[in-house]
Protein backbone atom coordinates (compact mmCIF):
# COMPACT_ATOMS: atom_id res chain seq x y z
CA UNK A 1 0.00 0.00 0.00
CA UNK A 2 2.99 2.30 0.01
CA UNK A 3 3.71 5.48 -2.20
CA UNK A 4 -0.20 6.20 -2.60
CA UNK A 5 -0.95 10.06 -3.35
CA UNK A 6 -3.70 10.52 -0.34
CA UNK A 7 -6.18 13.59 -1.58
CA UNK A 8 -9.77 12.94 -0.98
CA UNK A 9 -11.66 14.64 2.07
CA UNK A 10 -14.18 11.91 3.96
CA UNK A 11 -15.95 13.13 6.91
CA UNK A 12 -18.95 10.51 7.38
CA UNK A 13 -18.44 6.54 7.55
CA UNK A 14 -19.51 4.06 9.85
CA UNK A 15 -18.00 1.10 11.30
CA UNK A 16 -18.72 -2.08 13.27
CA UNK A 17 -19.08 0.54 16.38
CA UNK A 18 -22.32 0.76 14.66
CA UNK A 19 -23.90 -0.58 12.31
CA UNK A 20 -20.80 -0.21 9.73
CA UNK A 21 -19.79 -3.90 8.31
CA UNK A 22 -16.20 -2.48 8.87
CA UNK A 23 -13.83 -2.49 11.68
CA UNK A 24 -12.26 0.65 12.69
CA UNK A 25 -9.30 -0.64 11.33
CA UNK A 26 -10.23 -2.26 8.12
CA UNK A 27 -12.07 0.90 7.12
CA UNK A 28 -9.34 3.38 7.78
CA UNK A 29 -7.32 0.98 5.40
CA UNK A 30 -9.40 1.21 2.72
CA UNK A 31 -9.79 4.96 3.37
CA UNK A 32 -6.06 4.47 2.10
CA UNK A 33 -6.72 2.80 -0.31
CA UNK A 34 -9.20 4.94 -2.09
CA UNK A 35 -6.95 7.56 -1.62
CA UNK A 36 -8.54 9.44 1.45
CA UNK A 37 -6.52 12.03 2.86
CA UNK A 38 -8.80 13.45 5.75
CA UNK A 39 -11.25 11.23 7.32
CA UNK A 40 -13.62 11.52 10.23
CA UNK A 41 -14.88 8.22 11.37
CA UNK A 42 -18.71 9.24 12.78
CA UNK A 43 -20.70 5.68 14.50
CA UNK A 44 -23.80 6.23 15.54
CA UNK A 45 -24.31 7.62 18.90
CA UNK A 46 -20.50 5.87 20.68
CA UNK A 47 -16.93 7.14 20.04
CA UNK A 48 -15.64 3.37 20.74
CA UNK A 49 -13.67 3.30 17.85
CA UNK A 50 -11.77 6.46 17.34
CA UNK A 51 -8.84 5.30 19.15
CA UNK A 52 -8.36 2.16 17.13
CA UNK A 53 -8.90 4.48 13.88
CA UNK A 54 -6.90 6.67 14.70
CA UNK A 55 -3.84 4.90 15.23
CA UNK A 56 -4.12 3.31 12.49
CA UNK A 57 -4.70 6.60 10.56
CA UNK A 58 -1.52 7.88 12.39
CA UNK A 59 0.39 4.73 10.63
CA UNK A 60 -1.29 5.45 7.26
CA UNK A 61 -0.60 9.28 7.03
CA UNK A 62 -4.53 9.78 7.39
CA UNK A 63 -5.46 13.30 8.74
CA UNK A 64 -8.27 11.76 11.67
CA UNK A 65 -10.67 14.08 13.04
CA UNK A 66 -12.86 12.53 15.59
CA UNK A 67 -16.65 12.31 14.72
CA UNK A 68 -19.55 10.90 16.05
CA UNK A 69 -23.70 11.01 14.56
CA UNK A 70 -26.59 11.54 16.85
CA UNK A 71 -30.13 11.55 16.10
CA UNK A 72 -31.75 15.32 17.40
CA UNK A 73 -35.39 16.84 17.92
CA UNK A 74 -36.79 20.06 16.81
CA UNK A 75 -39.52 21.65 16.46
CA UNK A 76 -40.26 24.64 14.15
CA UNK A 77 -42.92 26.54 11.93
CA UNK A 78 -46.05 25.28 14.25
CA UNK A 79 -45.47 21.88 13.39
CA UNK A 80 -45.10 19.12 15.54
CA UNK A 81 -41.18 17.02 16.00
CA UNK A 82 -39.01 16.33 13.42
CA UNK A 83 -35.58 14.19 13.78
CA UNK A 84 -32.60 14.75 11.90
CA UNK A 85 -28.80 14.03 12.58
CA UNK A 86 -25.84 15.80 13.80
CA UNK A 87 -22.23 15.45 13.03
CA UNK A 88 -20.06 16.45 15.92
CA UNK A 89 -15.89 17.23 15.23
CA UNK A 90 -13.31 17.97 16.63
CA UNK A 91 -14.00 16.89 20.42
CA UNK A 92 -12.17 15.50 22.99
CA UNK A 93 -14.21 11.80 23.69
CA UNK A 94 -12.80 12.01 27.39
CA UNK A 95 -14.16 14.99 27.87
CA UNK A 96 -17.31 14.86 30.68
CA UNK A 97 -19.87 16.47 28.09
CA UNK A 98 -19.24 14.16 25.45
CA UNK A 99 -19.86 11.29 28.03
CA UNK A 100 -22.80 12.41 29.18
CA UNK A 101 -23.96 12.68 25.07
CA UNK A 102 -23.00 9.18 24.71
CA UNK A 103 -24.16 7.82 27.56
CA UNK A 104 -28.14 9.42 27.06
CA UNK A 105 -28.17 7.96 23.42
CA UNK A 106 -26.80 4.90 24.21
CA UNK A 107 -29.35 4.30 26.46
CA UNK A 108 -32.19 5.61 24.61
CA UNK A 109 -30.57 3.07 22.37
CA UNK A 110 -30.58 0.22 24.14
CA UNK A 111 -33.95 0.43 25.83
CA UNK A 112 -35.59 1.40 22.10
CA UNK A 113 -33.66 -2.71 20.92
CA UNK A 114 -34.98 -4.19 23.47
CA UNK A 115 -38.48 -2.87 22.80
CA UNK A 116 -38.04 -3.83 19.00
CA UNK A 117 -36.75 -6.85 19.74
CA UNK A 118 -39.87 -7.81 22.11
CA UNK A 119 -42.42 -6.58 19.19
CA UNK A 120 -40.69 -8.86 16.48
CA UNK A 121 -40.70 -12.09 19.26
CA UNK A 122 -44.40 -11.36 19.30
CA UNK A 123 -45.20 -11.24 15.90
CA UNK A 124 -43.32 -14.77 15.33
CA UNK A 125 -39.58 -13.47 14.15
CA UNK A 126 -37.16 -15.88 15.66
CA UNK A 127 -34.92 -12.71 16.85
CA UNK A 128 -33.63 -12.60 20.54
CA UNK A 129 -32.23 -9.04 21.69
CA UNK A 130 -29.79 -11.41 22.98
CA UNK A 131 -28.70 -12.39 19.82
CA UNK A 132 -28.93 -8.81 18.19
CA UNK A 133 -26.15 -8.44 20.88
CA UNK A 134 -23.81 -11.08 20.44
CA UNK A 135 -23.99 -10.38 17.19
CA UNK A 136 -23.21 -6.40 16.54
CA UNK A 137 -22.49 -5.46 20.26
CA UNK A 138 -25.10 -3.12 22.31
CA UNK A 139 -24.82 -0.50 19.78
CA UNK A 140 -26.72 -1.96 16.88
CA UNK A 141 -29.41 -0.42 14.75
CA UNK A 142 -32.52 -1.18 12.40
CA UNK A 143 -29.99 -1.65 9.60
CA UNK A 144 -28.11 -4.43 11.97
CA UNK A 145 -32.02 -5.88 12.21
CA UNK A 146 -33.28 -5.79 8.64
CA UNK A 147 -29.72 -7.45 7.89
CA UNK A 148 -30.61 -10.14 10.11
CA UNK A 149 -34.55 -10.54 8.47
CA UNK A 150 -33.04 -10.69 5.29
CA UNK A 151 -30.54 -13.49 6.24
CA UNK A 152 -33.57 -14.99 7.82
CA UNK A 153 -35.64 -15.08 4.32
CA UNK A 154 -38.37 -12.48 5.54
CA UNK A 155 -37.37 -9.87 2.86
CA UNK A 156 -35.19 -8.76 0.27
CA UNK A 157 -34.79 -5.61 -0.10
CA UNK A 158 -32.95 -3.73 2.84
CA UNK A 159 -34.87 -0.32 2.78
CA UNK A 160 -37.97 -2.45 2.81
CA UNK A 161 -37.10 -3.87 5.57
CA UNK A 162 -36.44 -1.23 7.99
CA UNK A 163 -39.60 0.71 6.77
CA UNK A 164 -41.29 -2.47 8.21
CA UNK A 165 -39.57 -2.12 11.58
CA UNK A 166 -39.90 1.91 11.47
CA UNK A 167 -43.82 0.74 11.39
CA UNK A 168 -43.44 -1.09 14.44
CA UNK A 169 -43.74 2.16 16.05
CA UNK A 170 -40.96 1.94 18.96
CA UNK A 171 -39.57 5.16 19.13
CA UNK A 172 -36.08 6.16 21.19
CA UNK A 173 -36.31 9.35 23.55
CA UNK A 174 -34.24 12.00 21.94
CA UNK A 175 -32.14 14.66 22.85
CA UNK A 176 -33.15 18.19 22.11
CA UNK A 177 -30.97 20.14 19.36
CA UNK A 178 -29.66 22.76 21.79
CA UNK A 179 -28.36 20.47 24.25
CA UNK A 180 -26.34 18.45 21.34
CA UNK A 181 -25.18 21.32 20.19
CA UNK A 182 -23.90 22.45 23.69
CA UNK A 183 -22.54 19.39 24.24
CA UNK A 184 -20.01 18.81 21.86
CA UNK A 185 -19.03 22.57 22.03
CA UNK A 186 -18.79 22.06 25.46
CA UNK A 187 -16.31 18.71 25.00
CA UNK A 188 -14.71 21.36 22.74
CA UNK A 189 -15.86 20.54 19.12
CA UNK A 190 -17.95 21.61 15.99
CA UNK A 191 -21.73 20.77 15.62
CA UNK A 192 -22.62 19.92 12.25
CA UNK A 193 -25.83 19.11 10.62
CA UNK A 194 -26.06 16.04 8.58
CA UNK A 195 -27.61 15.43 5.47
CA UNK A 196 -29.68 18.60 5.85
CA UNK A 197 -32.55 17.28 2.77
CA UNK A 198 -33.74 14.99 5.67
CA UNK A 199 -35.20 17.83 6.84
CA UNK A 200 -37.43 18.12 4.18
CA UNK A 201 -38.33 21.64 4.26
CA UNK A 202 -38.27 24.47 1.49
CA UNK A 203 -35.40 26.53 0.72
CA UNK A 204 -36.85 29.83 2.71
CA UNK A 205 -38.24 27.57 5.43
CA UNK A 206 -34.32 25.68 5.80
CA UNK A 207 -33.18 29.36 5.20
CA UNK A 208 -34.62 30.58 8.73
CA UNK A 209 -34.07 27.31 10.66
CA UNK A 210 -30.35 27.02 9.85
CA UNK A 211 -30.31 31.21 10.47
CA UNK A 212 -31.44 30.13 14.14
CA UNK A 213 -29.90 27.23 14.44
CA UNK A 214 -26.73 29.02 13.74
CA UNK A 215 -27.92 31.48 17.13
CA UNK A 216 -27.98 28.23 18.86
CA UNK A 217 -25.02 26.81 18.54
CA UNK A 218 -24.44 25.28 14.96
CA UNK A 219 -21.65 25.88 13.26
CA UNK A 220 -21.75 23.94 10.23
CA UNK A 221 -23.63 21.79 7.17
CA UNK A 222 -23.11 18.65 5.58
CA UNK A 223 -23.40 19.77 1.61
CA UNK A 224 -21.91 17.09 -0.68
CA UNK A 225 -23.53 13.45 0.39
CA UNK A 226 -24.97 10.90 -1.79
CA UNK A 227 -28.54 12.47 -1.26
CA UNK A 228 -27.50 15.74 -2.35
CA UNK A 229 -28.24 16.48 -6.18
CA UNK A 230 -25.76 18.97 -7.60
CA UNK A 231 -28.16 21.54 -7.29
CA UNK A 232 -29.69 21.43 -4.19
CA UNK A 233 -25.47 20.72 -2.90
CA UNK A 234 -25.01 24.16 -4.34
CA UNK A 235 -28.15 25.89 -2.38
CA UNK A 236 -26.65 24.55 0.67
CA UNK A 237 -23.23 25.88 0.21
CA UNK A 238 -24.84 29.06 -0.81
CA UNK A 239 -26.21 28.93 2.71
CA UNK A 240 -23.05 28.44 4.85
CA UNK A 241 -21.38 31.06 2.58
CA UNK A 242 -24.37 34.05 3.40
CA UNK A 243 -24.15 32.91 7.47
CA UNK A 244 -20.33 32.20 7.66
CA UNK A 245 -20.70 28.52 8.72
CA UNK A 246 -18.47 25.81 7.94
CA UNK A 247 -19.57 23.33 5.10
CA UNK A 248 -18.48 19.99 4.59
CA UNK A 249 -18.63 16.15 2.57
CA UNK A 250 -19.48 12.99 3.89
CA UNK A 251 -20.04 9.54 1.96
CA UNK A 252 -22.07 8.09 4.53
CA UNK A 253 -20.25 4.96 4.12
CA UNK A 254 -21.60 1.66 5.59
CA UNK A 255 -19.87 -0.77 4.05
CA UNK A 256 -21.82 -3.98 2.90
CA UNK A 257 -24.69 -2.53 4.39
CA UNK A 258 -24.91 -0.03 2.38
CA UNK A 259 -23.28 -1.34 -0.60
CA UNK A 260 -23.57 1.04 -3.15
CA UNK A 261 -22.25 3.59 -0.86
CA UNK A 262 -18.17 4.13 -1.37
CA UNK A 263 -15.54 5.35 0.90
CA UNK A 264 -14.82 8.51 -0.68
CA UNK A 265 -17.02 8.00 -3.88
CA UNK A 266 -17.62 11.84 -3.75
CA UNK A 267 -13.73 12.49 -4.88
CA UNK A 268 -14.01 15.43 -2.55
CA UNK A 269 -10.71 17.90 -1.73
CA UNK A 270 -9.28 20.14 0.16
CA UNK A 271 -10.89 22.91 -2.03
CA UNK A 272 -14.50 22.05 -2.16
CA UNK A 273 -14.97 22.08 1.93
CA UNK A 274 -13.92 25.27 4.32
CA UNK A 275 -13.72 22.68 7.19
CA UNK A 276 -10.32 22.77 9.71
CA UNK A 277 -9.10 19.34 8.61
CA UNK A 278 -6.22 19.28 11.27
CA UNK A 279 -5.65 15.87 12.95
CA UNK A 280 -7.79 15.94 16.07
CA UNK A 281 -5.70 16.32 19.21
CA UNK A 282 -5.72 12.92 21.41
CA UNK A 283 -7.33 13.43 24.85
Amino acid sequence: MEGLSLYKVDLHCHSTASDGSLTPKELVRLAYRNRVKHLSLTDHDTVEGLQEARSEAKKLGINFINGIEVTADTSFLGEGKRQFHILGYHFNPESASMKELTEFFQSSRVKRNKELLARLEELGYPITYEEMVKRYGENFGKPNVAKRLIELGYFTDREEAIDFLSSLGVKREKMDYREVFKLIKEAGGIPVIAHPITLKLPKKELYCFIKRAKEEGLEGLEYLHYRHSPPYAREIRQICQELKLYYTAGSDFHGENKPCIKLGFLNATRKDVNFPLTVSPLP
